[in-house]
């Protein structure tokens, strides 16, 4: 859901708003000064040879996914998101096998969290090139690989998942490409379609919708309004939470997005908005003894409350954000009842006797 790049991006920036200061160099520890205690100098272990790439195959198997989000720009999808999508979005089983999309080489594996996004890195070389496949949000990242390994085609490699910003089970897929300016991500479905391999055509069903014109957020709380893409610039005014702006998809500078406020242009840190309107607050009146008793009302309109069932995988968490903890996955097709709350896209139901909120993309009615 989102790559590699843009999670680095929008935590060192969110760092600088709330901290302003840099992290800690990691301390090292020197040689033993004793030279008894130093053993003797040894040749390091190369690195291993990246093997060229002649034959490609599917992350996943065949119609068992579901494109839930193409590569390339779009609205953000919670907070925590990012306008420039890198990757191409696969929902499916959690646990479901993920393989090697070509030959290559184990370059990082990174465990999630309910908070982390896991990850597993393989470099490539494809005619010639250096590639880097990136798959994410896996829980466990070596349950099948470990760093240096060498993989094939095709070989199982780690099992999907839903950790860090995540709204069910997928498959983020990415691709990296080395030029002379450093890596540039290219839509892995593209590339794999030219190897012979049709990611899109080999899904049970395409969910995800091209980017529109604009999109709509909301601050998360009181967030600074800027003249310019970081803090450096001048701040134009204070916007209380709930204050909704307009933003062009994709287009995105050093964490910061380029939004319109009413009739008035600035830039806002694309970590401190949201898709979601925040819920405002309502009274319930207390009804008077002379009313029509709330017990004789309540099963009529309970009978006519519509119920819901999930569509894919999905996680229900304690809070309507991707932030917030897991309290479980649904599987897919599961009865969740009728929908006890709303907060933006996100719904408060019911399932196995834990109440929980989850998103509204993946239910439907029963």
């Amino acid at each position: 859901m989102r790559s590699i790049r843009t999670i680095l991006l929008a935590c060192a920036t969110t760092t600088a708003l709330i901290l302003g200061v840099s992290a800690p160099a990691t301390a090292t520890t020197g040689a033993p000064t004793s030279s008894t205690a130093r053993p003797a100098a040894s040749t390091p272990t190369p690195a291993p040879t990246v093997p060229a790439a002649t034959s490609f195959k599917l992350p996943l198997v065949a119609k068992s996914y579901n494109v839930s989000s193409f590569f390339g720009p779009r609205c953000i999808p919670t907070q925590g998101g990012g306008t420039v999508h890198r990757g191409v979005d696969m929902a499916t089983r959690g646990g479901s096998p993920i393989y090697a999309i070509a030959a290559g080489v184990v370059t990082a594996t990174v465990d999630g969290t309910s908070s982390r996004e896991g990850y597993i890195k393989v470099r490539h070389k494809i005619d010639g090139v250096e590639y880097e496949s990136v798959y994410m949000h896996m829980w466990k990242s070596t349950t099948r690989v470990k760093v240096g390994q060498k993989v094939k085609a095709g070989q199982r490699i780690s099992e999907v998942g839903s950790s860090g910003a995540s709204t069910g089970n997928h498959l983020h897929l990415e691709v990296w490409r080395k030029t002379s300016k450093g890596m540039v991500a290219e839509d892995a479905a593209t590339l794999l379609a030219a190897k012979g391999v049709d990611l899109l055509g080999a899904a049970t069903s395409i969910w995800a919708k091209s980017a529109p014109a604009t999109c709509k957020y909301y601050t998360v709380g009181g967030v600074n309004f800027r003249t310019g893409p970081s803090t450096a610039h001048d701040i134009i005014k204070l916007l209380p939470k709930g204050t909704a702006m307009v933003h062009v998809p994709g287009k995105v500078t050093d964490g910061f997005i380029p939004v319109k406020v009413g009739s008035r242009s600035g830039w806002i840190a694309i970590s401190l908005v949201t898709p979601h309107k925040p819920a405002t607050p309502t009274t319930t009146p207390t009804p008077t003894p002379t009313a029509t008793p709330a017990a004789a009302a309540t099963p009529a309109a309970a009978a006519k409350a519509p119920t819901y069932k999930t569509t894919a995988p999905l996680n229900l968490r304690t809070g309507a954000s991707t932030s917030k903890q897991r309290i479980l996955t649904i599987p897919k097709g599961s009865s969740v009842g009728a929908i006890k709350k709303k907060s933006g896209d996100w719904r408060k139901v019911t399932y196995a006797g834990k109440t929980g909120w989850v998103h509204s993309d993946f239910l439907t009615k029963r």
